[in-house]
């Protein structure tokens, strides 16, 4: 029965979730949302009855009478089957128990996107190599010596898809800094706080990326601990930094004061379409301080990631307009558009375009853009590959670019 005995009295922990088994009638299947576990536990009738009672203050004997006694006298329902179930919701991490606390208090991060990139170092490093020879620039063989690189917008698009845009970018970035500190500002997906930080370090295939705590401590005594509020949410399923992370590491790991600056930045132009500009914009102003702040007192070369992405349309994507070979013409020159506002470098003008669609188009790259040219100082880009995935049965498109800002 593991450590929890019938006596006590189990409590679900949060951001669980269950779906229905459309292969098995009557199974749901029980999982973890921000991918703390990839354990994906059916469930029949009884275990869900089990489940719904597991609230903290009912006991595992009482959870036992309960689902008995709804049963009937037509099945017995031993309690040792009851125990299994919870011992097994434990050990899926599944519970508000010490098993779940050390991995959510763990210093590192565990990635998420594994399935994305090989787990394997080894099979790993050819995925990435195999990236860079299919997809125009070679594997950078050698580092910049100097620093002339204030920051790259890079997408977080999966590998396989974003391919050239990647290679084309982190190509440009080892030949263009030997920065070692690099800042991430990268998009939300699930938290909508307007920024979240994390002092863990991110695990990759190769081993450990340091985060730089010094660094994210700065920001902390200029925004309070609120910015960790939404940490689970914000940062255990997230892409956008890790796929950054990961490349970097791939490109850089052989140096072992690398270090990172996991920056997970909320929706920024809801609340300029709603007509609440003034409030949000106070609150940008001063995230913006407390990130120019931080890169003042670093007394080292600094090198912003902006990852984001273009357009989102489809299906997929809850779009009204139907997909199809004109609309992907249209959203192609309005990329367009939009990629020249951000090659001027103006954070202003470039939200400014993004608004002037009511961003319908689904920009999700817009917080770090914004946040990253104004943290360059409004400087000019130089465009280096800008791609377009159509998916082949046009439930989705989305579009995606790489571009260098010098120091």
């Amino acid at each position: 029965m593991s450590s929890i005995g019938r006596d006590d009295c189990p409590r679900l922990r949060p951001y669980l979730a269950a779906s229905v088994d459309p292969a098995q009638p009557g199974i749901q299947i029980l999982y973890d949302q921000v991918r703390i576990s990839d354990t994906q536990l059916a469930m029949g009738p009884v275990d869900f009855e089990i489940l719904k009672r597991i609230n903290g203050k009912t006991s595992i004997q009482e959870i036992h009478h309960q689902v008995q006694k709804s049963l009937g006298g037509g099945m017995v329902l031993p309690l040792p089957v009851v125990a299994r179930f919870i011992t097994d919701l434990d050990n899926a991490l599944f519970l508000d128990t010490g098993k779940y606390h050390a991995v959510v208090n763990a210093p590192v991060r565990k990635p998420s996107c594994i399935g994305c990139y090989e787990a394997d170092p080894k099979a790993f490093r050819g995925q990435m190599r195999e990236l860079f020879a299919r997809s125009g620039p070679s594997e950078p063989l050698g580092l910049a010596t100097d620093h002339n690189l204030a920051g790259l917008i890079v997408p977080h698009m999966d590998y396989q898809r974003g391919a050239a845009t990647y290679a084309h970018a982190y190509h440009h970035l080892m030949g263009q800094t030997n920065a070692k500190l690099f800042v991430i500002l990268a998009t939300s997906h699930y938290s909508n706080h307007p920024i979240n930080l994390t002092r863990k370090h991110f695990q990759s295939p190769l081993g450990v990326i340091p985060t730089d705590i010094a660094y994210v401590d700065r920001i902390v005594e200029q925004l309070g601990d609120n910015v960790f509020e939404d940490e689970v949410v914000a940062h255990f399923p997230e892409h956008s930094v890790e796929l950054e992370a990961v490349m970097l590491h791939f490109l850089r790991s052989r140096e072992k004061d690398i270090r990172i600056v996991p920056i997970v930045l909320g929706n920024i132009e809801k609340a300029m379409l709603s007509g609440k500009a003034g409030e949000e914009t106070a609150t940008l102003k001063k995230i913006l301080g407390a990130l120019r702040m931080a890169q003042a007192a670093a007394k080292e070369a600094v090198c912003y990631l902006l990852s984001g992405d273009l357009a989102h349309i489809g299906p997929k994507f809850s779009d009204s307009v139907k997909l199809d070979a004109t609309r992907i013409v249209s959203s192609r020159k309005q990329d367009k558009t939009v990629l020249d506002r951000l090659v001027e470098g103006s954070a202003d003008l470039f939200l400014s375009q993004v608004a002037s669609e009511k961003n319908a188009r689904n920009i999700c790259g817009v917080a770090p853009f914004w946040y990253g040219l104004k943290l360059m100082n409004d400087r000019p880009g130089k465009l280096l590959h800008y791609q377009q995935y159509v998916d082949p049965k046009w439930q989705e498109s989305v579009s995606f670019t790489a571009v260098a800002y010098p120091s």
